[in-house]
């Protein structure tokens, strides 16, 4: 099958790349003569209509939650538009790599990042998320391979396709296991409700990463990882990089804890607290969090696959 030449008016230079569902293009808008990314879907190909359905949702579903953020560290949206039965997305073109390659050790081009650099890029992750949630919008998916880093290694959080407006009835977006299942949160795996601190937690884990070089929940397979974000304490980061401040040990497990209400309560204080540590100042004082709880575990089946594959897997009843 030929690649398509054009969306609407923008031109398609070439394939950035590709998933399940669709591709990410190159693409040139003629009118105002710039470089944009296109991003499309097509679901002429899935016999099941109740599925199609719900992919050509949650397209749409992104592109709205996209259209009312306008943040420096968040993609912009463009346009959005539908042709021949493929919709398609025009975006912010980001030159540079997804972080989730900077974390692989089996890049060439593989960073070891300062403390600055990570303390800076997490503070404009939160920012963006602190943006989001403010406006409504909860992300559900974040992970390194929706954080796009510029050249420079200025932060563009991008792929809202499993979003959630806060303003919309829960019982119609909650209705299954939505994220990627190695930085999901304790309510997520479980089935509950997903809030503002459910991307907490997920940015927490990405910044375990940036302190550590190492995932704070590590299993043999998709379940066992579950099961650690369950029940586990991770190794304080210290333990690994003897070089960090006890304060980043509490940062990291108050961002880590199971339970939404122990975590911090905005991701601006996040923010706020991250600086604190990297400036040598106190942190903000918060309780600390009781003993993890007792979930209810949804479905192993749910969790089978690749861990850094987002899933919609539906609720299982108990």
């Amino acid at each position: 099958m030929n690649e398509p030449t054009q969306f609407g008016r923008y031109q398609v230079v070439r394939v950035l790349g590709r998933g399940a569902m669709g591709l990410v293009y190159e693409g040139r808008d003629p009118r105002l003569d710039r470089q944009v990314a296109i991003k499309v879907i097509s679901t002429a190909a899935l016999a099941d209509s109740e599925l199609r359905a719900s992919y050509s949702a949650r397209f749409i579903q992104e592109a709205q939650a996209v259209a009312r953020l306008n943040h420096p560290h968040i993609v912009t949206l463009y346009d959005f538009g539908e042709e021949n039965g493929v919709a398609y997305m025009v975006m912010e073109l980001v030159r540079g790599e997804e972080l989730a390659a900077y974390f692989d050790m089996t890049q060439d081009f593989h960073l070891d990042f300062t403390l600055e650099d990570a303390v800076r890029m997490m503070c404009e992750l939160l920012a963006a998320l602190g943006y989001a949630h403010q406006h409504g919008v909860i992300h559900r998916d974040v992970k390194p391979a929706n954080v796009m880093l510029s050249h420079d290694l200025r932060v563009k959080l991008t792929d809202f396709g499993v979003a959630r407006m806060a303003a919309v009835n829960v019982d119609q977006t909650d209705a299954g296991m939505v994220g990627t299942p190695s930085f999901m949160s304790p309510e997520q795996i479980t089935g509950q409700h997903v809030g503002p601190q459910s991307d907490l937690f997920a940015a927490g884990i990405i910044l375990y990463q940036f302190l550590t070089s190492e995932r704070p929940f590590r299993g043999s397979g998709v379940f066992a990882v579950q099961q650690k974000i369950l029940y586990d304490q991770p190794v304080p980061p210290s333990v690994l990089n003897p070089l960090l401040s006890p304060a980043f040990d509490r940062i990291v497990m108050r961002a880590l804890a199971k339970r939404p209400e122990d975590r911090y309560p905005t991701a601006f204080a996040f923010r706020d607290d991250l600086q604190r540590a990297l400036n040598g100042d106190s942190l903000a004082q918060a309780a600390p969090p009781p003993p993890a709880p007792v979930w209810n575990l949804a479905s192993a089946a749910a969790l089978d696959g690749d861990p850094d594959a987002t899933v919609l897997a539906p609720r299982v009843a108990s």
